[in-house]
């Protein structure tokens, strides 16, 4: 639910100076606070709750240390709800609420971090918000676990469990048959109705293909087959995330994942997730072509980002039987895309460097596109071993540096 406006409605502190620092007193802390975006998002949050939610003041705590509830733990609540316990006379953790700044979205992660909390020290509700949009969740005993509730419940409501949890209306995505995938009106439709899929410079046929390929992506009834490769192997094919990835260039890509739970060849277990996205046709005040890209994130604890950000109208070559085939140049941000070459001719098992590249694979695309179709099982396959290959060389240049 969108609280911008209910914000703007919450007065701010009063600002003071300290090492010549813009601060805010805090009357929760009862102290010197810095100002920074998420400070004032906490303040605000923290006052919405108390004075239009009735929560008491001495009832908020900010900035919270797990280890204040169980001894050990890690992790830091920006906000806890509490309510008094007259039997046990001690505050119980009743909500859990986290905060980010405008600019992060309230994906996946964000939700996960505050339901870590809430598990952690027993509490019942939680809230995640960027002082834009707030989503607040009730914890369901029945399915283990956190249903979204329509709406803010008030510190009464709360306390007293009175809510309506909503019904569970799984809806299935409605896929386009492959004829309606050659309609490019209604595949525009389609794009425009949420973030873009697909570039508007990109050409007709990898339009439709772009669309087969997201919504094969949102089709969880086909699982990507388990499997285990020279490079990887594959765990679990974990279904859809939303999730924001940044690149290099401090562009975002913020939307549905699917995503793979893998073992890289180390052993160590990865988690890459693909999405399909049309880039902006301005970047920074420039003007350059608006592909369509397929993005490759790998997660990683504090620098989850675009392995692969892989331009669809420039390295697949479509192919006189209806088939594709994926392509690649090796490029990685700033370095030599002979270091990617390198590696793929050393390590490569599904994919291999030829005249025209490196090559990940083909598949026919004049036909409706599910995961655990063999081609298309392939070619994810191939595309979960580049990027792993490429997150090596990443992190050995890091390491010379």
């Amino acid at each position: 639910m969108i609280i911008e406006n209910l914000l703007k409605n919450v007065e701010l502190l009063a600002i003071y100076k300290r090492e010549g620092k813009d601060c805010y007193y805090d009357t929760y802390r009862k102290k010197l606070i810095e100002i920074t975006p998420e400070e004032t998002i906490r303040q605000k949050v923290a006052a919405l709750f108390e004075h239009q939610y009735g929560v008491p003041k001495d009832m908020i705590l900010l900035e919270v240390p797990m280890s204040y509830y169980v001894e050990g733990a890690s992790g830091r609540a920006d906000i806890v709800i509490h309510m008094y316990d007259e039997e046990e006379q001690c505050l119980y953790p009743v909500t859990v609420i986290e905060c980010k700044n405008e600019k992060v979205f309230l994906t996946d992660n964000v939700v996960e971090q505050a339901i870590g909390y809430s598990d952690t020290i027993g509490a019942r509700y939680i809230v995640v918000t960027n002082g834009i949009d707030l989503r607040f969740a009730a914890y369901d005993e029945d399915t283990d676990s956190y249903v979204f509730l329509d709406d803010i419940l008030s510190y009464g409501q709360m306390i007293n469990k009175e809510y309506t949890l909503p019904e569970n209306k799984e809806e299935k995505e409605i896929r386009f048959s492959f004829d309606e995938l050659q309609n490019q009106e209604l595949i525009l439709q389609f794009s425009e109705s949420g973030i873009w899929k697909f570039g508007r410079d990109t050409p007709g046929i990898l339009r439709s293909f772009a669309v087969n390929l997201y919504q094969a992506f949102l089709d969880t009834d086909h699982k990507l087959p388990r499997v285990k490769r020279k490079n990887f192997e594959l765990i679990e094919d974990l279904g859809q995330r939303y999730m924001d990835y940044s690149n290099a260039g401090g562009g975002h890509y913020n939307g549905i994942y699917r995503a793979f739970l893998v073992n890289d060849r180390y052993g160590e277990t990865q988690i890459v997730s693909f999405s399909v996205f049309g880039t902006d046709s301005e970047f920074r005040g420039e003007k350059r072509n608006s592909y369509t890209s397929m993005t490759v994130a790998i997660d990683r604890f504090k620098t989850s980002h675009n392995s692969l950000q892989y331009n669809v109208d420039r390295f697949v070559k479509l192919l006189p039987d209806g088939k594709a085939a994926f392509l690649h140049n090796g490029q990685i941000s700033s370095m030599k895309s002979d270091e990617i070459v390198a590696m793929v001719s050393q390590h490569g098992d599904g994919i291999r460097v030829g005249s025209a590249g490196i090559e990940l694979g083909t598949i026919d695309i004049k036909k409706l596109l599910y995961l655990d179709d063999k081609d298309v099982s392939e070619l994810i396959y191939s595309f979960i071993e580049y990027a792993l290959l490429r997150e090596e060389v990443r992190r050995r240049k890091k390491k010379e540096k």
